[in-house]
């Protein structure tokens, strides 16, 4: 931490070590706005920002969820910061369960405690989408292995499962519950059976084959004051996942109201992103879910000109947003660490979901390399003005790729 303990500072932002979080320190910073940088690490990716005017490294939130309150509680009060911005799933979902503590000291950039409860649990989003007519994919949301073999009969493989909400702060925290393609009956009652034996929620949806839709949106007092769309182009999986490569593109009106209407009915203030996937060839969407909090792919949404990390802060303080400036169409941009990443994934890896249309790993190759040369794709991490954080994941990856060839170098081959 920057020895400046005891100034005041403005805003402290949470998740330093994700890009998301890079991206709300540099645009406060850049609008002399003075920000505490926390993250989970002494190395995170914020804390080589030119615009974090101090640092701050708090305990993993799930891991220890009590000690990341004390030590949020304790940074706010030493800096005397005017807000709070979680930004990162994790400090999400803990401060909403201590937010009488947190606010007692500094008000958190947040929607209230119902609506962000609702924004992790989705299962209750499919039930609020399906009472306000907004399309979601065939969704079973089983509580027993007795329940899943009366209803799979009626279920269109290959399926997507995923966990409810997030484990954390239980023994389920230990095993990887993510976002799982299954492609029949059998492997789909084997993964259930963990689902259940953790006590995990899951949801279990027909696999929407199109392509992916963000909407990031600003409500305030129940009214949008400011809307952006943007296609993922490229995401981690082939088969979905977090977006690596995107660009924006206009609001189609059916996304653009599904979406505020949806935030209405949860109450929601704040920033928030809506996740959709489009049909092929129609502009025909289903509600995939909401992220209540900045996403990943924020970086694209300021390339673009849409400040979304100011507005948060500028109305959270109770001063007027004024943004009358359409934003830019067209404008990608990439997060290389991980679309490198992907690109090894698809030279390397042949994918079991067959219904899936997979990329050309020619195609791939020409894309990635291109993407270098346009103008027009920006980097989620590289600055001009602010070129330590490129840098550091610079460093990164190639300590990622140089363990992985070693790695591949010591692997004894399979005698036959």
């Amino acid at each position: 931490m920057r020895d400046l303990v005891n100034k005041k500072m403005d805003a402290l932002v949470t998740g330093a070590d994700q890009r998301q979080g890079l991206a709300v320190i540099r645009s406060l910073g850049r609008r002399g706005i003075s920000v505490v940088a926390a993250g989970p690490a002494a190395d995170s990716l914020g804390f080589c920002s030119r615009y974090a005017a101090a640092q701050w490294v708090y305990p993993s939130p799930f891991e220890q969820p009590d000690a990341f309150v004390e030590s949020i509680c304790e940074a706010a009060r030493r800096f005397h910061v005017r807000l709070v911005i979680p930004v990162v799933e994790s400090t999400v979902a803990v401060l909403n369960e201590h937010r009488d503590a947190i606010e007692a000291i500094a008000p958190l950039a947040m929607a209230s405690r119902e609506a962000v409860s609702l924004a992790l649990d989705k299962r209750s989003q499919y039930l609020l989408a399906q009472q306000h007519e907004i399309p979601i994919p065939k969704t079973m949301v089983p509580s027993s292995m007795q329940e899943v073999d009366a209803r799979i009969a009626g279920l269109h493989f290959p399926v997507v499962v995923k966990p409810n909400q997030k484990p954390h702060g239980t023994s389920a925290s230990s095993y990887d519950f993510k976002v799982t393609f299954v492609a029949d009956e059998d492997s789909l009652r084997k993964l259930l059976a963990i689902y259940f034996r953790h006590s995990v929620v899951p949801i279990v949806q027909e696999l929407c084959v199109g392509h992916g839709i963000g909407f990031g949106v600003l409500m305030h007092h129940g009214q949008a004051l400011a809307c952006y769309q943007y296609h993922r182009g490229r995401e981690f999986m082939p088969t979905g996942g977090v977006p690596v490569r995107y660009e924006s593109m206009p609001i189609w009106p059916k996304v653009q109201d599904y979406s505020i209407r949806f935030l209405q009915a949860m109450g929601w203030e704040g920033v928030a992103q809506v996740e959709w996937k489009a049909m092929p060839g129609t502009q025909d969407v289903v509600l995939m879910e909401v992220n209540g909090r900045f996403w990943a792919s924020l970086p694209g949404s300021l390339h673009a000109g849409m400040d979304f990390p100011f507005w948060l802060y500028e109305s959270r303080l109770g001063r007027p947003v004024t943004h009358d400036q359409p934003y830019r169409l067209k404008i990608a941009s990439r997060y290389l660490h991980a679309d490198l990443k992907r690109l090894e994934l698809v030279l390397r890896t042949d994918f079991p979901v067959s219904s899936v249309p997979l990329p050309s790993r020619w195609k791939e190759c020409v894309d990635f390399l291109l993407d270098g040369l346009r103008w027009r794709v920006k980097g989620d991490i590289w600055s001009w003005d602010d070129r330590s954080p490129g840098f550091h994941e610079a460093w990164k990856i190639f300590v990622h790729f140089w363990n992985r060839a070693n790695t591949r170098a010591i692997e004894p081959k399979a005698e036959g």
